[in-house]
C-alpha cells in the first residue's frame, strides 16, 4: 500500500501537468493595435471633425470565445447607431474579417470615445449662445478673455455621457429630456489656472449628438 506521502507525490504530479494544459488552453489572445484598427473600420468614418451619417464604433472588447479556443480572435465591437439610437454588439472574427454576430439593443449608454468628444468640442465651440455664456463668466472671474484661436485651450474638460436615470440631478431641457435614450454629452469645465483648476466654471452645456444640439445652462454644483 502507498503511503500518505506517497500517495500526496503521486497526486502532485498527476495534477501539475493537468494544470499547466489548462492555463495554456485557457490564456486569452491579446487584442493588438491592427485588431482595434480592424474593429475601428467597422464604423466607415476615421475623422474626428465630422459627426458620422450613421454611426460610430464606441468600445471593443475580448469576446468570451478568448478564453476557450487556441488563436481566436473574435471580439465585441459596440457600434452606435445614431439615426436609431441603438447599440449595436458585433462579433467580429478579425482572422477572417468577417462578422460572426449581430445584435442591437435599446437605451444601453458607454463612455463617450475621443471621436465623440472632438465632434461635440467642434460643435461647442461654433455655438455662440455657448460661447457668449462662457466668455462672460471667464471674463468676469479671471479678468482676461479666452484665447482667440483656441478658446477652450485653457480649460480642463470633462465630458459624461448620460442615462436615463439623470444621476447627475441636472436642469431638464426640451432637447435634453430624452437623454440616455438618445447619445448626450455632458461637458463642465474649470480653469486650468492655478489656483483655480479645481473650481468648476458654471457655464456648461449638454450635446446631443443625436440630434446634433447644444443646450449650454448655468448650474452652480
Amino acid at each position: 500500500m502507498y503511503t500518505f506521502k506517497q500517495t500526496k507525490k503521486l497526486f502532485i504530479s498527476a495534477i501539475i501537468p493537468l494544470s499547466l494544459g489548462l492555463v495554456s488552453y485557457v490564456h486569452a489572445e491579446p487584442l493588438t493595435s491592427e485588431d482595434y484598427a480592424k474593429a475601428k473600420s467597422l464604423d466607415g468614418n476615421n475623422s474626428r471633425s465630422l459627426h458620422p451619417v450613421t454611426s460610430r464604433v464606441i468600445k471593443v472588447s475580448k469576446h468570451r470565445s478568448n478564453l476557450m479556443t487556441h488563436g481566436s480572435k473574435w471580439i465585441n465591437v459596440y457600434r452606435y447607431h445614431y439615426p436609431t439610437d441603438t447599440t449595436e454588439r458585433l462579433v467580429y472574427d478579425v482572422v477572417n474579417e468577417k462578422v460572426i454576430e449581430s445584435k442591437q439593443f435599446k437605451n444601453i449608454q458607454f463612455s463617450a470615445t475621443r471621436d465623440e468628444i472632438a465632434y461635440a468640442k467642434h460643435l461647442l465651440v461654433h455655438d455662440p449662445d455657448f460661447m457668449e455664456q462662457l466668455a462672460t463668466e471667464y471674463y468676469d472671474r479671471y479678468h482676461h478673455p479666452l484665447p482667440a484661436q483656441d478658446p477652450l485651450s485653457n480649460l480642463n474638460i470633462k465630458a459624461i455621457v448620460l442615462t436615463t436615470d439623470n444621476t447627475h440631478s441636472l436642469p431638464v431641457y426640451p432637447e435634453t429630456k430624452n437623454c440616455g435614450l438618445h447619445r448626450c454629452v455632458y461637458f463642465f469645465l474649470a480653469s486650468l489656472e492655478a489656483p483655480y483648476e479645481y473650481v468648476t466654471l458654471e457655464t456648461k452645456a449638454i450635446v446631443n449628438l443625436s440630434k446634433q444640439t447644444i443646450t449650454p445652462f448655468s448650474h452652480n454644483r
